[in-house]
């Protein structure tokens, strides 16, 4: 086997691997969401930078190149989407019941009114940075250089999309479980399209901060902080 095909190989093994690793630790093994992170860093962030400096997959510089003219409506993308987020919920609050969520988080997560404040901040400014660093910089810009591009496309949405569901699976009733799986995927070929365009990371990276931040708000609506 040529180099080439090992090193696309081997990266392709990894992108699905490390998921596969994580989910456990997600759904059983950590005992907070804390040491949660501290081995989705090691898995999404470590391990592919470490092995990036063995098999030159890509220039992690080049990921976070962007281009000052981008940048404003990478922000209108963000804020919008914080719109429709925030719009989405107040139209189904009173179709499903979200009740179980926040019980979930305290049961799976160790997350509950107390610590979340905390919460609130870390999961859009760092946790949304190491997913998409994973997903869509290792994952959909590293993949496309050695794979078909419509794999790398499909791929890597439906990993980002299987991932979260695997967490989130107990948190939701049928109905709006389905609507969460579509909507993961359409999410990550969006994000995807638009790092195709800019060859950024920060796009996704600000767009996904701004859902994340969306999420977190409603959060805050249903530990009753607001």
């Amino acid at each position: 086997m040529s180099v080439a095909k090992i090193k696309r190989s081997v990266a392709l093994l990894l992108f699905i691997t490390l998921p596969v690793l994580m989910a456990p630790v997600d759904l059983f093994l950590a005992p907070n969401y804390w040491v949660k992170s501290i081995v989705k860093i090691i898995l999404f962030i470590l391990v592919p930078l470490s092995l990036n400096r063995y098999f030159k997959w890509v220039k992690v510089k080049d990921l976070f190149l962007l281009r000052r003219k981008q940048i404003k409506g990478i922000i209108i993308l963000a804020l919008g989407t914080y719109g429709v987020i925030i719009g989405a919920y107040l139209l189904l609050k009173d179709m499903f019941d979200f009740s179980m969520v926040t019980s979930q988080l305290a049961t799976s997560m160790a997350i509950n009114k107390n610590n979340f404040l905390l919460v609130f901040f870390y999961i859009p400014l760092v946790n949304a940075m190491i997913e998409e660093g994973f997903f869509r910089g290792f994952g959909f810009l590293t993949l496309n250089h050695f794979w078909p591009r419509w794999l790398s496309y499909t791929l890597s949405a439906v990993v980002f999309s299987l991932y979260h569901v695997a967490i989130m699976a107990s948190w939701f009733s049928p109905l709006l479980f389905l609507l969460l799986i579509v909507s993961l995927v359409i999410a990550g070929l969006f994000f995807n399209y638009i790092n195709e365009k800019t060859g950024s990371i920060l796009t996704s990276y600000v767009i996904h901060a701004g859902a994340n931040l969306a999420i977190n708000t409603i959060g805050l609506s249903l530990f009753g902080i607001i």
